[in-house]
């Protein structure tokens, strides 16, 4: 994916999509680390997720040969990072059946980007559209399970003292602009 990140016309929808990626999935594994087994190593693994992605970012591999390896070594220890933390999210969620089946996916698409990799045409792509797919699979079914979400409490109805209106209101719910209207 990262031809899309070597040219003017595409640079920008992917640093952006790249961006969005990593921090909306540094907010939600920082979220439930405190509800995981590991806290301390999920926060890392999702703090490290930003930087290996940050440093894809800013290494187009068209800058040359010392650049395109960086970039290339930013991105295989991304994968193995999402690979690593898709296997321990598997595995607290004591091998759930479709996490099992989305790290498959994962590690076939991982598999398949490895082999085209270094070559100049191939399947790259695919491989890596497949891997990430995995991933995002296996963060959708895993962390519910593992940490579900905290319950908010639930909010109380406005009471007769507090200027709100007690049961039923003609024209509406309580404090709707209908019910507001209708007074």
């Amino acid at each position: 994916m990262s031809y899309y990140g070597a040219h003017w016309q595409t640079a920008l929808p992917y640093a952006a999509g790249l961006a969005g990626a990593a921090l909306f999935t540094h907010r939600a594994l920082r979220d439930a680390a405190a509800r995981t087994p590991s806290p301390a190593h999920l926060r890392w693994m999702a703090d490290s997720f930003v930087a290996l992605l940050a440093g894809i970012i800013l290494t187009p591999y068209t800058l040359g040969g010392m650049v395109d390896w960086a970039h290339r070594g930013l991105g295989a220890a991304l994968f193995a990072l999402q690979l690593l933390l898709a296997g321990r999210l598997v595995a607290w969620a004591h091998g759930d059946a479709a996490g099992v089946v989305f790290l498959l996916l994962q590690l076939g698409g991982g598999v398949l980007a490895a082999v085209y990799v270094l070559q100049a045409e191939g399947l790259l792509i695919h491989g890596e559209a497949t891997f990430q797919l995995g991933f995002a699979l296996v963060l959708a079914r895993t962390l519910p399970l593992v940490a579900p979400p905290i319950a908010a409490p639930p909010i109380a109805a406005p009471s007769a003292a507090a200027g709100g209106v007690p049961g039923p209101v003609a024209g509406g719910v309580p404090g709707s602009a209908a019910a507001a209207s209708a007074r």
